[in-house]
Formats: C-alpha cells, structure tokens, sequence
C-alpha cells in the first residue's frame, strides 16, 4: 500500500520534471568546429566567436565585451524578408518569453541586408516581436563583419539567395557558451511550436544547468 502511495505521488511529480526539462536538460552539449592542443598547456583550444562593433536598433555600438559571461542565441535575417525571416523570429520570440527573466540568456539578431537595415529600421521591426534591450538586440554594421560572422564565428551554413536579393540567408539559430564556444546548430523554423522549439529551448536548458552544476562543464 504504501509503495502504491509512494508512486501516486511521486511518478505525476517526475513526469512534470521531466516535460519541463526536456531530452537535453541533463546532458552536457557538445562542443562544435576546429580544436587543437595547446603545446605549451596541453589544453584542448576550442573554437570561439570572434571580436565585432555593431550597432543595436537603439544605435549604439555593442561588442563582444558587452555580452560577456552571457549564454547567446544567435541568427540571421533581413527586415524585407516576406516569410522566412518573419516565421523564424517567430519562433525566437517564444523561446525568449521562456528566458525573459533569466539575465543569463541574450538573443542576438544579425540584419544580412545593413544598406537598408538602419537602426531605425531595426527599432521598428523589433517592436513586432516585443524585443527589449538589452536582452534581445538586432545588430547591423558593415556588410563585411556581418557575413564574415556568419561564415566564420558562428559558422552558419547558407547561401546568396537569389529569391531574396541576393543576400546570405539562413534559418539557423546557434547556441553560443559563456565562454564564447558554438554548443549547438538548430533549424530556426523545423520543429516550432506554439510554445516554440522545444529543442533549443531544451539546449538552453542543458547549458544553464552546466553553469549551475560546474563539476559538469566541459573544458
């Protein structure tokens, strides 16, 4: 009887545990690209995010400092995008509600298209998604640092898209570390639900509970 008991009000408690954790929430994430081993050390040296200035839809200059000791989901648009772009954020907009209140997770959006995508521009297109600064920033710069970015920190695969101007385009959405190290790639439109991508939500997850437990980090 009493095992009976013990299930009927432990199991429920566990299943909710579970739901809210999600597939990832207690495994360590792996760490994406190029590594090598330091001679000097002996340490293994991850691929990391470079350096950047942009300007955020509130016109002011952000770096890479700013974001410092901060879990980052980044991607790429254009505010003249019909459909993709729009479904996407989208989709980031959910995942943001999620983490809104924790102060650990900022959410950086790139314009591909900067010629057009001034800051008042980026002001406007943010508000459809209720962004706040700082946690939520659309970034435009120089087209340069921009796709070089895209190719070369946040190695995001994509392509000159024709259709849409010819500029790079990508439904990514990458998960950067702490320590500025790529931990995850995900389709930014695949597996969206009302509630948002439960996947990356999951991954975020999976981080912050590395950062909570830091036997658990991997070096």
């Amino acid at each position: 009887m009493g095992l009976i008991l013990f299930l009927l009000l432990v199991l429920p408690v566990l299943w909710v545990v579970l739901l809210k954790q999600g597939e990832h929430y207690s495994e360590k994430l792996p760490i994406l690209y190029d590594r090598y081993l330091d001679p000097a050390t002996g340490d293994t040296i991850y691929h990391t995010i470079d350096d950047f200035k942009l300007v955020n839809q509130n016109g002011d200059s952000v770096t890479l400092n700013d974001f410092k000791g901060k879990i980052l989901l980044v991607n790429f648009f254009f505010a003249s995008c019909p459909e993709v772009c729009p479904q996407m954020n989208r989709n980031v907009q959910h995942i943001y509600r999620e983490f809104l209140k924790d102060s650990s997770v900022y959410f950086l959006s790139h314009t591909v298209d900067p010629e057009n995508d001034s800051p008042e521009v980026l002001l406007e297109y943010s508000k459809q998604f209720g962004a706040e600064l700082p946690k939520w920033q659309f970034l435009t710069g120089s087209k340069a640092m921009l796709y070089d970015l895209a190719e070369n920190s946040y190695k995001i695969p994509g392509a000159e898209d024709a259709v849409h101007g010819g500029f790079f385009h990508s439904e990514n959405v990458v998960l950067i570390d702490k320590e500025g190290k790529v931990r995850g790639v995900f389709h930014g439109r695949k597996g969206m639900h009302k509630e948002g991508n439960p996947k990356i939500i999951d991954a975020v997850r999976a981080l912050l509970f590395e950062y909570k437990k830091p036997e658990n980090i991997i070096k």
